[in-house]
């Protein structure tokens, strides 16, 4: 092993990159080991941190800056009463651990670092005070030394301090994946931050835009705001040379001029989730000539109405993934869009409160479905159409207490092409009592059954006697949270 090149050691120590421990033991082999693995364990250093002595990655990655900017940092540490942090601005580090960042999540990362704050405080103290200074100017400084980044997920209001040399990140051309946050922004220095993204970076695969209600307010209230956020943003989309993914949420006020970037890629352009959208006053004209897309997801969306669900007729794509999740609109839409798109699905996921036409459309509609998974929330008493579901794959989740009869129902209308079935019941005092029923009444040819529960140790008694049934029982996998055994 002492006479591996670099190249072969890295990628040798690439297979651990998940394991931080075997990594961590790697890099005190000698200094060679060392500095291959440095790079690894640096990557990404912010998951899974757990206990006081991990939050110093923050002192660490400080410790790296030169000597004015700890000073900053030192003094908004002092402002808010924090005196007890060691930062020797004399320390010289071993390595430049931020030029080793791949991943900059702020969500994580400002948890963290209110995290080591909290451990030098016996306490508590202003928040404001740190996300004001501290927080900012932390990631001000830690991106300019990031050269190897590849996600980055970000709010904007960082960059609202005017003083902060926001001009000329050019370490940003590598980004493959860019999350947005638009709330409480500084529209100058926001579009400066936007145009350096638009002029380093074209090679993104995943882009997310997003905002608070608060920002969503002030922009419909503000036509100049709206006007130059729309032309930074959907130039950065047109630049693209291969974007995969596309995401938006509580943006409508700008999705009108996005869907006229997007058709800059339609060659590429995959996947589409719309989060908190309304509808209202958006077309899907643009929509419908994304004639790569595969997936696309609405979340806590409103205002489609049959008229506009109708332009999916013309629809270029074909869907291979639909999801629906808590949705607020007339119960005729999602009929409607599965008459249109179902051709093509593989798997329907449909978190609404159900309806009997819904499974009525996916059994006309869905020849080329493979997964179904649905969320039943409240009392439906057709269920016939579950009969004609050609569905390999069912997975449901059961969030309301129901009868008796319905699980027998279900069970009996439940598709000789079903192999593999997930039931979860969001009620525990007597899931038992439906698995078992619903076990008794359902046919035997399934090949996996999946109760995602924890499994009282009698319970097997009922699943042997589902096997049991039937000299041919096809099931081969029996999958549960834990086996409960009483002592």
């Amino acid at each position: 092993m002492n006479y591996l090149p670099y190249d072969c050691l890295y990628d040798i120590l690439k297979l651990l990159q998940n394991d931080r421990s075997s990594l961590f033991n790697c890099s005190l082999v000698n200094r060679f080991w060392c500095e291959s693995t440095v790079p690894l364990l640096y990557a990404n250093p912010f998951d899974n941190l757990t206990n006081k002595k991990n939050y110093s990655i923050i002192l660490t990655l400080v410790l790296c800056f030169n000597n004015e900017k700890i000073l900053i940092l030192k003094n908004q540490l002092k402002f808010i009463n924090i005196k007890n942090i060691k930062i020797d601005d004399k320390y010289k580090s071993l390595f430049k651990y931020p030029k080793f960042l791949k991943n900059i999540n702020y969500y994580k990362i400002t948890f963290i670092i209110i995290k080591w704050v909290e451990s030098y405080l016996d306490l508590s103290y202003d928040y404001r005070k740190i996300h004001k200074d501290f927080i900012p100017t932390f990631y001000h400084f830690i991106l300019h030394q990031c050269i190897n980044i590849k996600q980055l997920s970000i709010p904007l209001y960082l960059f609202c301090n005017k003083k902060y040399n926001i001009q000329n990140f050019y370490n940003l051309t590598n980004l493959n994946s860019l999350s947005l946050d638009l709330q409480d922004i500084n529209l100058s220095t926001t579009q400066k931050f936007l145009i350096n993204i638009k002029n380093f970076c074209s090679n993104l695969n995943l882009l997310e835009i997003s905002t608070s209600y608060q920002q969503h307010n002030n922009f419909i209230n503000n036509i100049d705001d709206i006007k130059s956020i729309k032309e930074n943003l959907c130039t950065i989309i047109q630049n693209q040379n291969n974007l995969k993914g596309f995401n938006i949420s509580l943006c409508d006020y700008l999705l009108n001029n996005i869907f006229l970037s997007l058709e800059f890629q339609k060659y590429s352009l995959v996947y589409i989730e719309f989060e908190r959208i309304n509808f209202d006053d958006i077309s899907f004209k643009n929509l419908i000539n994304l004639y790569s897309l595969k997936y696309l997801k609405f979340d806590n969306c409103k205002g489609l109405t049959l008229k506009k669900c109708d332009m999916l007729l013309f629809a270029s794509f074909n869907l291979k993934e639909l999801i629906f999740m808590h949705n607020v609109w007339n119960q005729c839409i999602i009929p409607s869009m599965i008459r249109y798109l179902g051709a093509s699905l593989q798997r329907l996921l449909l978190f609404e409160y159900l309806k009997p036409s819904f499974i009525e459309s996916i059994s006309k509609y869905c020849s080329n479905l493979i997964i179904l998974e649905i969320r039943i929330e409240s009392q439906i008493d057709d269920l016939l159409a579950f009969k004609y579901l050609k569905i390999k794959i069912l997975n449901i989740n059961i969030y309301y207490y129901h009868d008796g009869m319905f699980i027998t129902k279900l069970a009996n209308y439940l598709p000789i092409n079903v192999k593999e079935i997930t039931i979860h019941f969001h009620h525990s005092c007597r899931h038992s009592l439906d698995l078992k029923k619903f076990l008794e009444n359902c046919h035997d040819q399934l090949e996996l059954i999946n109760l995602d529960q924890f499994i009282e140790y009698e319970f097997l008694k009922i699943i042997l006697n589902y096997i049991e049934r039937s000299k041919n029982n096809s099931l081969k996998i029996l999958g549960m949270k834990k086996l409960r055994i009483k002592v």
